[in-house]
């Protein structure tokens, strides 16, 4: 993976490809074909900001920034913090 992703990222990826599998599906390669599904990406060179998983952790983490709040007075002190669950 390139340098520039962050570990959190890359953690993300990893989970989300061990519930994909191992291939596109987990269907047989020749019943997809019998289906006449396509079996190959229809977009090729994608960078790794416009796949799936980016998006699916991008949404992870405003969800994450909906949960925080704000904590101390005005711009000089203040912080944004895990709000506590009640």
């Amino acid at each position: 993976m390139a340098r520039h992703k962050d570990k959190e990222f890359k953690d993300f990826m990893i989970s989300e490809r061990k519930k994909i599998g191992s291939g596109l599906t987990n269907a047989p390669v020749w019943l997809m074909q019998k289906a006449g599904k396509r079996l190959w990406a229809k977009k090729q060179k994608r960078t790794w900001k416009n796949i799936d998983m980016k998006f699916k952790f991008n949404e992870a983490k405003q969800k994450q920034i909906k949960k925080t709040k704000k904590s101390g007075d005005h711009k000089k002190h203040s912080k944004k913090v895990a709000a506590k669950v009640e």
